[in-house]
């Protein structure tokens, strides 16, 4: 027997800004529940446990603590057969990103990592041929941090309109048609495509080949 019930609306990215909620998540067994199982499926208590070898109770704790921040919500009941009522989970997003704005506002632990994660993006580009030295890296973040969160603005505010198709789609048809779907809105908001194009800018300042020439 199944019990059907009214979910909230799953969005196709969410961006967490808010220091607390970033905080919550920064918990191992919390960010494992929500980034490893419950974008993906709905799932008991029990399920969880058994996946995480975590205790019941344990789960039971760090979920309230995710329905509060608005992460996690009870999609459905179902009752067993001996008619214990089990009750699933799922995430209310198929993607979460942490808003840098947020990260850079919490504590000096969040913020430092929030810095880190951007400086190591820039001195990743050197394996595609992008030198950024080292006296420019505060330059290149200026540029880059602004960009990829108007990124992030414009792609969570895609709205899916038909929640019931959407969720019998395979993952990665959803990952398909969300990725076209981004590239779309993004083509089509002025502010991102004045930011990206300061930001290849400034890439095209620093590849190697031209520099060569």
């Amino acid at each position: 027997m199944t019990e059907n019930q009214h979910p909230a609306s799953m969005k196709d990215l969410a961006i967490i800004d808010d220091p607390s909620t970033i905080k919550i998540l920064f918990e191992p067994t919390r960010a494992e529940i929500v980034f490893k199982y419950l974008v993906n499926n709905a799932m008991t208590v029990k399920q969880l446990a058994d996946a995480l070898d975590k205790n019941p109770g344990t789960i039971l704790h760090h979920i309230d603590k995710l329905k509060k921040a608005g992460l996690v919500v009870q999609e459905r009941t179902e009752a067993t057969v001996t008619g214990i009522v089990q009750r699933y989970y799922r995430a209310t997003a198929r993607e979460y990103r942490l808003g840098l704005s947020g990260m850079m506002q919490a504590d000096n632990g969040v913020a430092q990592f929030a810095k880190k994660r951007l400086e190591s993006m820039i001195s990743a580009l050197s394996v595609y041929g992008i030198e950024i030295p080292e006296e420019e890296a505060e330059d290149a973040i200026a540029i880059l941090q602004p960009l990829i969160e108007r990124e992030n603005k414009v792609s969570a505010s895609l709205p899916i309109r038909d929640q019931k198709v959407y969720r019998q789609l395979s993952e990665s048809v959803q990952k398909d048609a969300s990725r076209i779907m981004r590239r779309y809105v993004l083509d089509k908001d002025t502010e991102y495509q004045v930011l990206r194009e300061k930001w290849h800018s400034f890439l095209r300042n620093h590849e190697q080949e031209k520099q060569r020439k």
